[in-house]
């Protein structure tokens, strides 16, 4: 019988230390040759955490560390390389405004026909943004052009409608001479008595002139005189206008009769003077008119005649009153 520790390492023959003799958490670390454990020592799944140092990038398998190994949070942007985010790993949605560089989006990425009228703020739009001729009639709203919009001498004849410029439109005294043009003021534009003397040229109408009527025009028409009467007044305001220096009178007695000869006379007192006007009787009971004379004669500012007929015989007739002209 062996004595205990009798067997030394000489005593052991070679390779005679067998699996079965070795019990069992006998083999330490000190145990094993460095170098000594290769990988087909290894069974699959053997080598456990903890590591030491650990596992360097050569022992990882190309594409060996998938989504599933990697812990959330644990890709930082020092372990992304530049340019290594393409557009597809770009979840949709992803990139606020807050994730946008101030000044990164410039006109070649923003795409045609994309900015909307909600898009741009109000009063963004300045004078230096809008193209020369970009604002037409369509892009104008109704009413919107107010006076101050508009450029001092800008409104020219050709943006002028037809008929637009009302006499509300022109201030008083703004029509002279130069916009009238030659021979555009005509007779009916002229007021009644406007032309006075220092209106006409040196040796027209002698400082005076005659206006002549169309057709006579009737101041009075008095019938049933039988007898002289007592003086009586012809108001001419209607018919001359003021300033009238000179009437043209003339007279007619319609359906006279007499049956003891004789005439009517009719005098006209004006201005201190007398104007008589005659008319012979016709024939003896016969109707008809019978017309005398005209005399030019003066008028009053008030332009009235003063007029009396004078009866000779028996006569029955109708006085006509006729003012042919008048002179201012």
């Amino acid at each position: 019988m062996l004595k205990p520790f009798e067997v030394t390492t000489p005593k052991i023959a070679t390779k005679a230390v067998t699996g079965e003799k070795i019990a069992d958490n006998t083999i330490e670390t000190r145990s094993f040759k460095d170098g000594s454990i290769t990988p087909d020592k290894l069974t699959f799944g053997a080598v456990a955490r903890p590591l030491s140092p650990g596992v360097a990038t050569a022992e990882i398998k190309d594409a060996a560390v998938t989504s599933t190994k990697i812990a959330p949070n644990a890709v930082t942007s020092d372990h992304i390389a530049a340019d290594a985010v393409a557009t597809d790993d770009i979840k949709d949605g992803a990139i606020t405004t807050e994730k946008i560089r101030d000044g990164a989006i410039t006109r070649d990425k923003v795409a045609d026909r994309s900015v909307n009228t909600a898009d741009i703020v109000d009063g963004a739009v300045t004078n230096a943004k809008i193209a020369v001729g970009a604002v037409g009639a369509s892009q104008l709203a109704v009413d919107s052009v107010e006076t101050v919009k508009i450029k001092d001498g800008a409104i020219t004849n050709a943006k002028l409608a037809t008929n637009s410029v009302t006499a509300s439109k022109i201030a008083a005294g703004a029509v002279a001479s130069s916009e009238l043009a030659v021979d555009s003021v005509i007779t009916a534009k002229i007021a009644n008595g406007a032309v006075t003397a220092e209106k006409l040229a040196p040796g027209v109408g002698g400082g005076d002139t005659l206006t002549m009527f169309p057709t006579p025009q009737t101041a009075l028409d008095q019938g049933g005189i039988t007898s002289t009467t007592v003086p009586a007044s012809v108001d001419l305001s209607a018919i001359i206008p003021v300033g009238t220096k000179g009437v043209i009178v003339s007279i007619a007695c319609i359906t006279q009769s007499y049956t003891d000869g004789g005439m009517m006379a009719y005098i006209f007192r004006q201005l201190g003077a007398e104007y008589a006007l005659q008319v012979m009787a016709p024939p003896v009971n016969a109707p008809g008119i019978s017309n005398g004379a005209s005399v030019l004669m003066p008028v009053a500012d008030n332009r009235t005649l003063l007029w009396q007929a004078y009866v000779s015989g028996i006569n029955s007739t109708e006085l006509v009153i006729y003012i042919l002209g008048y002179v201012v």
